[in-house]
This record gives structure tokens, C-alpha cells and sequence, in this order.
């Protein structure tokens, strides 16, 4: 009865987290339409992309776990690599997809520019996403029978739909299919990234900061090659590559991991 009871709640739960995460985007959104106010409009931006972490915090405060929870979050364990390796991992791809990209076309190697209003936004990916991504949905489902190599195919699904306010604003400028393989192909390396790091939460946040900020001084991104995916199309390659390297090195940690258990 009790079991059925806890399943039930964490179902609702759930529903509350998607629907808000999902949601105070939108509003957001209809309220900068009727707002001319830049400031107030920026503050609202902000709100839409950290939408995933303000719903699973207010989840966590209605249940009453918000304490627990940031407590397994974040943690000082491993916290070094939690801090290193998803910049190794970001630099690593986007710097060779910068090489090939180049070496193919016949263009010159040029760093982009970051205005300080796009610092301050790349700053908040910190924050904005991956409390509510990472720390509370990828969990959930694992916790709740889902097998883990399925996981991070169905938060990245999530994650991908999530992004469409970004889409009905323009604000992205890569095509919807291309968007949805790349945001699975990465909610793979964020689950490794958890994995090796003992689930600190550091090592996403870190890695979707990491991943922001490096697009944009590698100039990957579309909107930095007249409207080119080309190099964007590399980098999701060179991810897809990563993958089983990722997939090794977990398999080998967690081997360990069960050697360190029985001795």
C-alpha cells in the first residue's frame, strides 16, 4: 500500500516538474510580447532557460526533500573532475570540428567573439538547466525501473522538446532534426559525466557552461557561418565518436568500482 502510495506521488510529482518546466517558459514568453522594458525582458529570458531548475526546486520544496536532494547533488567528491573533464571532453570536440571544418573549406582558423550580455547568458547555463535535467529528472527515471541505457535517450528527447520557446523566438538557428540528434547524442556524455563523477551535479552544470561558452569562441554555431551547418554537423560527429570511449570508460570504472566493493 505504501509502495503504491510512494509510486503514485512520484508520479504526480513528475507530471508537476514537466508541466512547469514546460509551461513557465511559455509564459514568459507571452509576457515579453506585452513588455518593452529590455531589462525586465532580459530577467524573463532568464526565467524561460532556467525553468527546469526553478520546477524541480519548487517539487523538491513541496516534498519537502530540496535539502536531501542538493545534499547527493553536490558534493565534494570527485569534484575535480567534475570540473576538468567536461571541458576536455566540450574543447576537445569543438576545437577538432574547428580543424576540419577549416581544413575541408579552405578557411582560416578564427576564434568568435562574446559580447558581455552573451557571457552573463552562457554564466547562467551554469545554474539555469541541469538541477532540474540531470539532478531530478535523469534520476527519477532510473530510480523508477527505467533501464539506465535508455534513460538518457528519454531525457534528452525531453530536453530537446523543451527548447521550443527558444525555436518560436528564433533564437535557434539549427534545424529541429539535426537539434534532437545532437541533444541525445549529449545527454549520453552528460550521463557518463554523472557517472564517473558519483552523480555530482557539478560535472553537467559544468559541461553545459563549457559546451555554451566554447561554441561560440570556436564559431560553430550557424549564426557564425552565414548560416552554414556544416560545422555543426562535425561537431555532432565527433560526439557520436566520443560515445563509446564514454561508454569504455564507464564500463571500466564501474568494474573497478565492484573490485574496490568485494575486497
Amino acid at each position: 500500500m505504501n509502495s503504491r502510495y510512494t509510486i503514485r506521488k512520484e508520479c504526480k510529482n513528475l507530471i508537476l516538474f514537466l508541466l512547469i518546466s514546460f509551461l513557465l517558459p511559455l509564459a514568459s514568453v507571452a509576457t515579453q510580447t506585452m513588455i518593452s522594458n529590455h531589462f525586465i525582458c532580459f530577467i524573463l529570458y532568464g526565467i524561460q532557460a532556467a525553468a527546469p531548475t526553478i520546477s524541480a526546486i519548487i517539487v523538491l520544496c513541496l516534498d519537502k526533500k530540496v535539502k536531501s536532494y542538493f545534499a547527493q547533488m553536490f558534493r565534494k567528491e570527485h569534484l575535480k573532475m567534475a570540473i576538468i573533464l567536461p571541458f576536455i571532453i566540450a574543447g576537445t570536440t569543438m576545437i577538432l570540428a574547428k580543424i576540419i571544418f577549416c581544413a575541408l573549406s579552405g578557411k582560416a582558423f578564427m576564434l568568435g567573439n562574446i559580447s558581455s550580455v552573451q557571457f552573463v547568458i552562457i554564466l547562467w547555463a551554469l545554474l539555469a538547466e541541469e538541477i532540474g535535467w540531470r539532478g531530478y529528472l535523469e534520476p527519477w527515471l532510473e530510480a523508477y525501473g527505467l533501464h539506465r541505457r535508455i534513460v538518457p535517450c528519454i531525457v534528452g528527447a525531453v530536453w530537446c522538446l523543451w527548447h521550443y520557446h527558444f525555436f518560436l523566438r528564433n533564437g535557434i538557428q539549427v534545424p529541429m532534426p539535426l537539434f534532437f540528434i545532437s541533444c541525445i547524442v549529449e545527454s549520453y556524455i552528460y550521463s557518463f559525466l554523472m557517472s564517473v563523477t558519483n552523480h555530482n551535479i557539478v560535472s553537467a552544470m559544468i559541461y553545459h557552461f563549457a559546451w555554451n561558452l566554447l561554441i561560440h569562441v570556436t564559431a560553430i554555431s550557424p549564426v557564425d557561418n552565414n548560416g552554414s551547418l556544416f560545422p555543426y554537423i562535425i561537431l555532432v560527429i565527433l560526439e557520436v565518436l566520443v560515445l563509446p570511449v564514454c561508454l569504455s570508460v564507464r564500463k571500466i570504472n564501474q568494474q573497478l568500482a565492484m573490485e574496490q566493493d568485494r575486497m
